[in-house]
């Protein structure tokens, strides 16, 4: 058989349109690898694989690791939203036929071939006539398929097709391998630099607290010696006028427990328990803070005139729920002027009306109310409020977690929150907590009626301003004091002679050797030692816990005459 022969400038065409598309290829690749990101790459490969294999369009499909699955990587075309969600499972289909056995693959006319899955030109609209499909891999390893539709012209595709756009999938595979590397890396840095700034901001915290702290206690001992003398004073004076206005500072002094207390509440430094307290306390406390977190354009107004009530509440939690709320309403106004509205009453609720608050009871209420003027919201918005994570502020406003939480505390408080909103009109959040009945309070005690002794106490405190003013108080009860400024003199002179020490009173927050410390090495001196401990934050004074330390009874400072007067004579009068 005689070969037939290709004509001299038949050859030449054919080698110079090979040598072109080589440089084709060459030139593409560049492009290709000239950028890391994910998708800047996977467009830049479809764009090329259509011009190397000279077809009407180019799709590529990436396999998903997890179950073998062929999903379409950048859906193109008049019909790409409906293609995104697409998963072509594994062996299904020409492309799934290429990643199942590593092969490329040339189908002429796909009407003809079994494997062919249509449903993807019935959705896309597009007509497939034949394909060129090849195998993606990087390091051996099948990660997709890229497959060339229709080759221009109605022709058909070659071998030396398969040879170029085979050599450019090894690239593409290369460079979506960097690029998915590159997007982990930058996960992972954007990971890291979120942790940091995460731990930064919980140091910070923790400086702030421990800032609180100290400054509490150094503050409670300056309040404790103001309202200490000032009930001294008042047993040596019996003029009325005079007297009153030793009252006065001892309001004031009482003023500026709260304003302690509401320092420690805000920085996580007070009691955690849930305690009896005021609702217009707590409110009014965190819309007093909060008001330096408003803009000028945003105005607060507040109307606690209703008859105040008790309620049974963690003050710090009870705090983060109304701040998170205020916050909540702030952003709503956002940059516009705007005004926030904070009210509270006392509503109760009947049988038919907790119908509509899952959980609550019938009874009377606490009711705050916080009413904005800001965006509003509609009733899809509405539905997803209390969802975590659920956010509809852009731009890094935000966690979608401050009216979840918010949600949450009230809920474990026993009550409820009802939120309506309106687009463009606003919003208003209603919050529902269960009124306690208020403790009958007894009138305060007059001197005469204080309980009085002359047994010897030993008082010991790292300030001298203290043990002072609870020695002079002591005194006027009739005790007889020793004072000393640290705990190993305190144990030092109670080894000496521990039957001449009726009673140790001690601070907890001692340099060295604790309170509590003291109390239990007292306790190895003494099996019956009696020892009081008193503190500036409640959340330190665990009774449970002192009694299995041989501490009697606690005191939170400032330490009024009446409870110190009562605390001793009682300790005292244990057997």
């Amino acid at each position: 058989m005689i070969a037939k022969q290709i004509p001299e400038e038949d050859r030449k065409t054919t080698a110079e349109k090979d040598h072109t598309r080589i440089r084709l290829v060459e030139k593409e690749v560049l492009a290709l690898h000239a950028s890391l990101d994910l998708q800047t790459a996977l467009t830049t490969i479809l764009e090329s694989a259509a011009n190397i294999a000279l077809s009407e369009a180019s799709t590529l499909f990436l396999i998903d690791q997890m179950t073998g699955d062929l999903k379409f990587a950048i859906p193109t075309g008049p019909a790409a939203e409906k293609l995104a969600d697409i998963r072509i499972q594994k062996g299904v289909g020409i492309a799934g036929w290429v990643a199942e056995n590593e092969k490329p693959i040339i189908v002429p006319d796909v009407s003809e071939d079994p494997r062919f899955h249509p449903e993807i030109d019935r959705m896309s609209g597009f007509k497939t006539r034949s394909i060129l499909a090849v195998p993606l891999k990087s390091k051996n390893k099948v990660i997709g398929v890229l497959e060339a539709l229709n080759k221009q012209e109605g022709r058909s595709y070659s071998k030396e097709d398969v040879m170029l756009f085979s050599s450019f999938a090894d690239h593409a595979a290369l460079a979506i391998e960097n690029a998915q590397l590159h997007e982990s890396f930058e996960i992972q840095s954007a990971e890291r630099c979120r942790l940091q700034v995460k731990l930064i901001e919980a140091e910070k915290d923790q400086a702030l607290e421990r800032l609180s702290a100290g400054i509490a206690h150094d503050l409670k001992n300056i309040i404790s010696a103001i309202s200490g003398f000032a009930e001294i004073a008042m047993l040596d004076i019996q003029d009325k006028p005079v007297r009153d206005d030793i009252g006065e500072i001892l309001k004031a002094s009482n003023s500026a427990m709260d304003l302690v207390d509401q320092i420690l509440t805000f920085t996580s430094q007070s009691q955690q328990d849930k305690i009896p307290i005021k609702s217009q306390k707590v409110l009014k406390q965190a819309v007093k803070l909060f008001r330096i977190f408003l803009p000028e354009t945003i105005s607060i107004r507040g109307n606690f005139s209703f008859q105040d009530g008790l309620i049974i509440a963690d003050p710090k939690q009870m705090h983060q729920a109304i701040t998170n709320l205020l916050k909540n309403a702030r952003d709503a106004i956002g940059d516009a002027p705007g005004t926030l509205n904070i009210e509270s009453s006392l509503v109760e609720l009947s049988k038919n009306q907790v119908l509509v608050h899952p959980g609550v009871k019938p009874g009377w209420y606490i009711k705050f109310t916080i009413t904005d003027d800001g965006s509003g919201m509609d009733a899809e918005t509405l539905k997803k409020i209390f969802d975590p994570y659920y956010t509809t502020r852009s731009g890094g406003v935000g966690t979608g977690m401050g009216l979840p939480t918010a949600h949450s505390i009230i809920k474990d408080h026993s009550g409820a929150i009802n939120i309506a909103s309106t687009p463009g009109e606003g919003t208003r959040v209603e919050v529902l907590l269960p009124k306690v009945l208020a403790k009958v309070e007894s009138e305060p005690l007059t001197f005469e009626q204080l309980p009085k002794g002359s047994e010897r106490i030993l008082v010991v405190d790292d300030e001298r301003t203290v043990t002072f003013t609870l020695s002079k108080m002591l005194k006027s009860l009739g005790y007889d004091c020793i004072t000393v400024d640290s705990s190993e003199e305190a144990l030092d002179i109670y080894r000496r002679d521990p039957n001449s020490i009726d009673l140790i009173l001690t601070d907890w927050t001692m340099p060295g050797i604790t309170g509590d410390r003291l109390a239990e090495l007292v306790a190895e001196i003494r099996s019956d030692a009696k020892v009081i401990i008193y503190s500036a934050f409640s959340g330190e004074l665990d009774q449970v816990k002192f009694r299995s330390n041989g501490i009697r009874d606690a005191l939170e400072k400032p330490i009024s005459m009446e409870n110190l007067a009562n605390t001793v004579r009682i300790v005292l009068d244990e057997s």
